[in-house]
């Protein structure tokens, strides 16, 4: 258990309250939230509850199965001398190649090699989820122990439905704290989108279909007899 799966739980209802706040009665124009709010399409709470409910542990688990395939393709026996010659002998042996080729290489440009950067990249994943994971419990450790989360706490009307009534019991400054902790909670979260889109762009390039090309073949051309070998 890492330190957002025990601080999520003891969070959950402030940021409720946060996000009764915002949705019901807003934070003053200039505020950075609501640039955070437009940049990530999503509340605090929410932006917590997606980070918390992720577990890197099944992408690792998913990088060894892909090695261990990739380790099946470079193993991987394909016949390639056959007792016989002719037309038909020597388009299996050419086939053969291209197909061992392509499983196996030699180079970079082999199903191998691609299983074993897409397992590169599903550790990298799990990494960064790790990682945004951490951002998350260190904003949500910064905030529950905050001034803000206590305005927040102290004014129970802040996290109602709105109504004129509530609104003339709620104070400014619990308006604005309820902000600044989303600004927080939602910062931590946008730093984690940044890296995970530049994360996105790194790996595109090595993570496409890899077709098989099979290479020149030459005419095919009839013949009276084929010669078959001894086994």
């Amino acid at each position: 258990m890492d330190a957002l799966a025990r601080l999520e739980p003891v969070a959950r209802e402030l940021m409720r309250r946060v996000d009764a706040a915002l949705v019901t009665l807003g934070a003053p124009v200039e505020h950075p939230v609501w640039g955070l709010l437009r940049r990530l399409g999503t509340t605090p709470a929410d932006a917590v509850a997606f980070f918390a409910g992720v577990d890197p542990r099944p992408l690792a688990d998913a990088a060894a199965a892909l090695r261990d395939q990739a380790d099946g393709y470079e193993t991987a026996e394909v016949p390639v001398e056959l007792p016989w010659r002719g037309t038909a002998g020597e388009t299996y042996a050419t086939h053969a190649a291209d197909l061992r080729k392509h499983l196996a290489g030699p180079g970079d440009d082999s199903m191998a090699q691609r299983l074993r950067a897409t397992a590169d990249c599903a550790d990298d994943v799990a990494d960064w989820y790790r990682r945004a994971r951490d951002r998350l419990a260190r904003a949500l450790a910064e905030v529950l122990t905050s001034a803000q989360a206590v305005a927040v706490r102290s004014c129970p009307a802040a996290g109602e439905v709105v109504t004129a009534r509530v609104m003339d019991r709620v104070p400014a400054t619990a308006v604005v704290a309820a902000a600044d902790i989303g600004a927080r909670v939602l910062a931590a979260a946008a730093e984690a989108v940044t890296d995970g889109e530049v994360l996105h762009h790194r790996w595109r390039p090595s993570l496409g279909e890899l077709a098989f090309r099979p290479g020149a073949q030459a005419p095919l051309r009839s013949e009276a007899t084929i010669e078959v070998r001894p086994a």
